[in-house]
Formats: structure tokens, C-alpha cells, sequence
């Protein structure tokens, strides 16, 4: 990937954020599973606070459950994380220094429940994979309950608004059963209160 792009009549793009966003085929039976594991888990897990406002964070331990549904999942976000490194970088697997070590934790959000605006200090990726979104998407909706927000990265860019300002607006991704985000660690992001 070309991080800076020229454009036409000396304009350039400069400090892109990539986002990754794909729906995993074939992820029904693995999802319904991984529903019933994370229930099993929040009966023995107090869980930990940390963003979530509504609902209930497990401990970050999620990438060390022997479930193979867990195993299937870690690799669909290896496969993300490899291809964002490689995207974003021009790197080949092997040019990388370094090893992956993933961390990783169950949400449950309950109607009204939300995320709080956060990043994930001391990672060079984040992610969210949605094992049940808890409505319809073809269902027509009014709001953006439950979506996942991203604020545009670059501080003061709402200053002073042009006509058709493109800087400081917000990016919401809905939640898809077997659609996974990743994103740089630093990116902002929140849920947007949800009412399912």
C-alpha cells in the first residue's frame, strides 16, 4: 500500500488509517457455540471493569479457552492482523521482527448498554469480532445502536468546516454475526449505546 497517495493537481493523501473489515463465511454453527462458551463464562467470571458500561467484560483471557471454536476465531484474526501489518507496511510475512501475541476477552452489551470511548495502549492492533449482534440488519433502524464508532484520529480537524468538510466526521460499522474490524490499537473508538 502506497500510505501517501497523490492526487490530481498537486494534492496528496497523507496519514491513512486502515481499517480491516470482512465477514467471515461459514461461521454460524462456530458462533452459536462461541454464544453458549461466553454464557458458561460469565456464570464463573465476575469479569473486569473496563469500558463497558451495560454489560459484561470478561477477563482477558479469551485466546487461552481450549474451545475449537476459540482456535477458529484466533485465526481468523491472525489472518487480519497479517494483513493489515502487510497492507499498511509493504512487508513480507517473513520481514517481520517480531511475534504475535494476541489478547483477547468477551463482551456481553444488555439493551442500553454501550462502550465508553477508549483506545488499547501497548498493542499495534485492535479488533472486534461479532458472534450475535442481537438484531436484524436488513431491519430498517433510525439510529446507530450498537454500531461501532471511530472518530477521525487527527486532533482540531472540526475547527473551521468547509463545504462538504470530509475531516472530523465519524465512522460507524454495525455489528454483523462473523464480520471482524481491526484497526490500529491508537484509533478512538466506541459503541454506540444499544437498545437490542
Amino acid at each position: 500500500m502506497k500510505v501517501e497517495i497523490e492526487l490530481d493537481n498537486g494534492v496528496g493523501l497523507h496519514w491513512p488509517t486502515p481499517i480491516f473489515n470482512r465477514k467471515f463465511e461459514n461461521t454460524d454453527d462456530m458462533n452459536r457455540r462461541l454464544v453458549d462458551i461466553i454464557h458458561e463464562k460469565e456464570k464463573t467470571d465476575v469479569g473486569i471493569a473496563k469500558s463497558v458500561s451495560g454489560g459484561w467484560h470478561s477477563k482477558e483471557d479469551v485466546h487461552t479457552w481450549d474451545f475449537p471454536e476459540v482456535k477458529r476465531l484466533i485465526d481468523f484474526i491472525s489472518q487480519a492482523t497479517l494483513e493489515m501489518t502487510i497492507t499498511s507496511t509493504g512487508l513480507r510475512e517473513n520481514q517481520f521482527g517480531a511475534d504475535s501475541t494476541y489478547i483477547a476477552w468477551a463482551n456481553i452489551l444488555r439493551s442500553g448498554g454501550y462502550h465508553r470511548t477508549h483506545t488499547h495502549p501497548g498493542c499495534a492492533w485492535s479488533g472486534v469480532y461479532y458472534v450475535q449482534s442481537g438484531f436484524d440488519l436488513d431491519h430498517e433502524t433510525t439510529d446507530d445502536g450498537g454500531f461501532i464508532e471511530f472518530q477521525d484520529p487527527r486532533s482540531g480537524v472540526e475547527m473551521v468546516p468547509v463545504p462538504g468538510n470530509p475531516f472530523g466526521k465519524r465512522l460507524n460499522l454495525p455489528p454483523e454475526e462473523g464480520r471482524l474490524y481491526a484497526f490500529p490499537a491508537w484509533l478512538k473508538h466506541t459503541v454506540i449505546p444499544y437498545q437490542g
